[in-house]
């Protein structure tokens, strides 16, 4: 109502805030020229009329845009955020910066950058144990402008630090090798003591449960007896009762005889029947079983019943039921491990429990006595055999370190059986002996000879000569006051030196060309007291080589030419042969030269009559090969061998005697 009342009120009074259309679409607007509205100068423009600012003076700012910024910045300053409580308790702090690489961190640029330049700088090393390295980024970015010049140089100091850094290693390596052999002895000692400490400790657990054991079942008057019946009697007598008892107990357990061979010291200790083999799990009686414990095994048989016929015998009596005992395991005690089962189960009682590895067995017997007496001698014979094999290892590693150890890598020893003997009753222990104030022992001589093996391997003459002669000197010495130590050097030493006099001489025989490497060779041989080896080696190998070289002279039908070739072959080896001899070996030597010499000398002259055969000694030919003969034989004269018959060669009358000798003339 009150709506539609106010349009009539307001065209009753006359005024209304629209305005007509009808008055304003009668109006049309004009368009005029186009007018230049002033724009508010720029900060820092100029104005017109005004001066040109110099070029480094600041923009000049008007002061009412120094207001309005003025303003701006107050009401910035002046606002103020509210926080919700507990909002930015989860916020994090802020991380570290990364740490640039050394390689990354360049000083300049042009030329290789930081501090791995190759050129006026100094190569940072420690870049390279980055474990982020990264090879191609490295390169890139340190040589990235580097010249052909600068990367050749950085790739030499490169390969200088490769280089020295092999070279260190190299060095630590050998300074070190003798740290780690002491090391590897104390780890072995600390080994054995920590054996022998192991034992002691199973043989003090095994002493105070034994007393335990002891001091709840006292030993009966018939044990006692027993054991000094046993102790009265004789070994030859007891050993064959320990043999009676086996062979019973073979014939009375089928299959014992498998399990328990006839061995020496083993026999019976304890024949215990009427066991009864209870399931672990549920404790029900399974099977009645025969226990019997020897000194090194625990044989457990089960007993069946015999197939016997229900007939009744003679007198109507039906006939007794026969049993029988079979082996079924048999365990050594070293692996057993037996406890007693206290009465603290319902319903069982005087049990024991057998733990084989991983297997437990139960056994019950309803007679206690007999569960103490399997229990005290079954731990008397586990002591007993653990001392026995404690025994048995000090003996092993005494051997060990004994000169049976140290002399079993040399099969010679096995033929002196004297030599054998002496060291096996003197031992390692007491072959002490003096070298440069200092006590040594076998060892010492062992690790000499394995010095020497290893310079032989590497093929270093000069040191394994040099160490043979050095242990040859110590044997000496010692020959009067250790006449024992020093056979056993000599002896250790004579297979050596023949080893690598037969390595020496093989390359002797290889090399008889080179008269630094022969020279070599011979002086080694000489050394090692085998200079006949050498002599007969080098003389040898050089009548090979004049064969061979002779051999490779080919027959084109002259035969002057042919007898001149073979002649300066021969003759100059020859010659060659004598000048290396005379410079290796002593003069005193010479005349195995100078038969080695005349020998070759007929086999030339052979060679020649055998060629001349069929010449006539007036022709041109045969005069021709006289002269070579002659002419080239002068070069052994000159090394100071003159035979007759190179100065005068006859090649007829050796064979016209024979032919009178066979009666064809």
């Amino acid at each position: 109502m009150d709506r539609s009342a106010r349009p009539e009120k307001e065209k009753k009074s006359g005024i209304s805030l629209r305005k007509k259309r009808s008055k304003m679409s009668k109006i049309k607007p004009t368009i005029g020229a186009p007018k230049l509205v002033p724009m508010p100068p720029m900060p820092g423009a100029r104005g017109v009329g005004q001066p040109i600012a110099p070029p480094g003076a600041p923009p000049q700012v008007r002061s009412r845009d120094k207001d309005r910024v003025a303003d701006m910045v107050k009401k910035r300053m002046s606002t103020r955020f509210t926080m919700i409580p507990g909002e930015g308790e989860d916020i994090p702090d802020i991380p570290a910066m990364p740490s640039i690489p050394a390689a990354l961190m360049a000083g300049g640029k042009g030329g290789l950058q930081g501090p791995t330049g190759p050129t006026g700088s100094t190569l940072d090393v420690s870049a390279f144990r980055d474990p982020a390295f990264d090879p191609e980024k490295f390169v890139s970015t340190v040589l990235a402008d580097a010249s052909n010049e600068e990367i050749q140089d950085y790739q030499k100091r490169l390969q200088d630090i490769r280089n020295r850094a092999s070279t260190d290693l190299q060095k630590n390596v050998f300074v070190n090798r003798t740290q780690f052999i002491i090391i590897s002895k104390e780890i072995d000692k600390l080994k054995g003591e920590m054996r022998t400490l192991r034992s002691l400790l199973t043989d003090l657990h095994a002493n105070t449960s034994s007393l335990k054991t002891e001091s709840s079942f006292s030993s009966t008057a018939s044990d006692v007896q027993a054991r000094k019946a046993a102790n009265r009697s004789s070994v030859a007598d007891l050993n064959a009762l320990h043999m009676s008892h086996l062979q019973a107990l073979w014939k009375e357990v089928e299959g014992a005889q498998k399990f328990l061979p006839s061995v020496p010291g083993r026999h019976i200790v304890v024949d215990s029947r009427n066991w009864i083999e209870l399931n672990a799990a549920t404790w029900k009686a399974r099977r009645i079983v025969h226990m019997v414990l020897l000194n090194d095994h625990l044989l457990v048989a089960t007993v069946k019943k015999k197939r016997t016929d229900n007939n009744p015998n003679a007198g109507g009596r039906p006939m007794p039921q026969q049993i029988k005992h079979v082996a079924e395991k048999c365990w050594a005690l070293s692996d057993i491990e037996m406890v007693d089962l206290q009465s603290n189960r319902k319903g069982v009682s005087n049990a024991i429990n057998l733990r084989v590895g991983k297997e437990s067995f139960v056994y019950q017997n309803d007679d206690p006595g007999k569960k103490a007496d399997l229990l005290r001698q079954f731990k008397k014979s586990s002591d007993e055999l653990r001392k026995a094999m404690r025994a048995e290892t000090e003996d092993s590693m005494r051997r060990r370190d004994s000169v049976h150890f140290l002399t079993g890598r040399d099969p010679l020893l096995l033929e002196h059986g004297d030599l054998l003997n002496s060291l096996s009753a003197q031992g390692a222990g007491t072959a002490f002996f003096t070298v440069d104030g200092q006590t040594k022992n076998l060892r010492y001589i062992e690790t000499r000879l394995d010095d020497l093996d290893e310079f032989i391997a590497h093929r270093k003459f000069d040191e394994a000569v040099a160490e043979v002669s050095s242990m040859r000197s110590l044997g000496q010495n010692l020959s009067k006051s250790n006449t024992l130590v020093s056979e056993l050097i000599n002896l250790k030493l004579d297979e050596r030196s023949s080893k690598l006099a037969s390595i020496i001489t093989a390359d002797l025989v290889a090399n008889t060309g080179h008269k630094s490497v022969v020279k070599a060779n011979i002086t080694w041989l000489v050394k090692l007291d085998y200079e006949d080896r050498a002599r007969e080696a080098f003389l040898e190998a050089r009548s090979k080589l004049i064969k061979k070289r002779t051999r490779q002279v080919q027959f084109e039908g002259d035969v002057s030419a042919y007898i001149s070739q073979i002649a300066i072959v021969q003759f100059t080896l020859i010659k060659n042969t004598v000048e290396i001899y005379n410079t290796c070996f002593d003069h005193r030597l010479a005349s195995a030269l100078v038969r080695w010499a005349h020998i070759h000398v007929k086999e030339y002259i052979e060679l020649l009559d055998r060629q001349l055969e069929t010449v006539n000694p007036e022709s041109d030919v045969y005069k021709s090969c006289m002269d070579f003969t002659k002419s080239h034989s002068a070069m052994l004269v000159d090394a100071g061998l003159d035979f007759k018959e190179l100065r005068r060669p006859v090649v007829r009358k050796s064979r016209a005697r024979a032919a009178v000798g066979l009666g064809l003339q």
